[in-house]
């Protein structure tokens, strides 16, 4: 594959350029397409240094799905052949070639305009706020694509690397390689792990990955891009073992904030799985956010109402404990307002929470003003005639 090689497959003829990356079992150039000096990508995948077929496997997968979609943020898959480095093969005919045959797949698709994020780290480039925003939104809209496709794509393998920002403005996510096409009725990938580590949730690590996965990576993408830190430099919440935003030197705006943060949950259950929630964070009208405060204050309501319970619970057992032989019947009715006033504060409390009351605190001591208002006229005006 040096450069100058010439592929020909179908009357289309391919000229490889430059070496633009390369891994245990291929290489990907630079490439142009003869009569239309069209930029391409050629991918090549050398068979006979695989150890299994699951290299082969995701190449083939990458293939069929990227000849399938169509997206100006996706490059286009336009050729798939094997090679043998004299002429080409179809993929049907190479079954039937002699054992031991030198073979590559080859992949050819269009190539992104621009640099890869993780250049333009490397190089010390920032990104303002407002580019990072505009970065989030364009890949967002990729994945809406993907994930909406039938079955869902997942990409399995975002980073910096793998995003391609043009000077125009164009953003492109790249490098399907890891990609699955196979979505099971339960919205999880029955796949080995493929990834890159730090980028890549638990669930993925255990082999199943689903479209929230490619969510947390493009949050991790777009932190490491404001902070020019890698995933294993990223502080961690010691209680959560998620991505402290707080600790790092970075003034981020409330929406973008609000939306790395929901992607960013390691536990799948909670974190935003969908581009319309990401984008609703973003814009700063998600119900999530909204509902996040009132959530919170009934967790506190909630805790406050059954403290108040128990402490009237502890207070009515030392009263009758230490005072039931020494007090009169009437002075043990008349301390007894020391214990149900918290008892009826909190058990108002929470029956105002479970009705849904927007200040439960508020009846709670309504309620609870009324309780003793009759414990009183009980105390005076009735118990002494009883």
């Amino acid at each position: 594959m040096a450069p100058g090689t010439r592929l020909e497959h179908g009357g289309r003829v391919y000229e490889i350029g430059e070496a633009i990356g390369h891994g245990g079992f291929g290489e990907t150039h630079a490439a142009t397409r003869v009569g239309d000096d069209a930029a391409l990508v050629v991918k090549a995948l050398r068979l006979d240094r695989l150890a299994d077929f699951k290299a082969l496997e995701l190449f083939e997968r990458e293939a069929k799905v990227l000849a399938a979609l169509e997206h100006p943020g996706i490059p286009r898959t336009l050729d798939f052949f094997a090679w043998d480095g004299t002429r080409a093969y179809a993929p049907d005919d190479v079954a039937s070639l002699p054992e031991g045959a030198t073979l590559r797949w080859i992949m050819v698709q269009s190539r992104a305009p621009g640099r890869s994020l993780q250049a333009m780290i490397e190089a010390g480039e920032r990104l303002s706020s407002e580019a990072l925003d505009n970065l989030l939104r364009a890949l967002l809209g990729i994945l809406d694509h993907l994930h909406g496709m039938s079955p869902p794509v997942v990409h399995r393998d975002i980073k910096p690397a793998n995003i391609v920002l043009g000077d125009a403005g164009e953003v492109s996510l790249v490098d399907f390689g890891a990609i699955s096409d196979r979505v099971r009725s339960t919205s999880t990938v029955a796949s080995t792990s493929v990834g890159t580590f730090g980028y890549i949730p638990m669930e993925q690590m255990m082999g199943q990955a689903r479209p929230a996965s490619d969510f947390f990576a493009l949050a991790m993408s777009v932190v490491v891009a404001a902070t020019h830190r890698g995933p294993e430099q990223l502080p961690l919440d010691e209680q959560s073992g998620k991505v402290d935003l707080d600790r790092l030197a970075q003034t981020w705006p409330p929406g973008l904030r609000a939306a790395l943060d929901a992607m960013l949950e390691p536990i799948v259950g909670r974190r935003a799985g969908d581009a319309a929630s990401v984008l609703a964070l973003l814009e700063g009208r998600s119900a999530l956010a909204k509902a996040e405060p009132g959530a919170l204050a009934s967790r506190r309501g909630a805790s406050l109402f059954n403290g108040a319970i128990g402490f009237g619970g502890v207070a009515a057992g030392l009263i009758y404990l230490v005072f039931f032989n020494s007090l009169s019947e009437t002075a043990l009715i008349q301390i007894s307002l020391f214990w149900v006033a918290p008892v009826v504060f909190g058990v108002a409390g929470k029956m105002a929470l479970a009705r849904g009351h927007a200040n439960p605190v508020g009846r709670a001591l309504v309620t609870t003003a009324l309780g003793i208002a009759a414990l009183i006229v009980f105390i005076f005006a009735i118990f002494p005639s009883l």
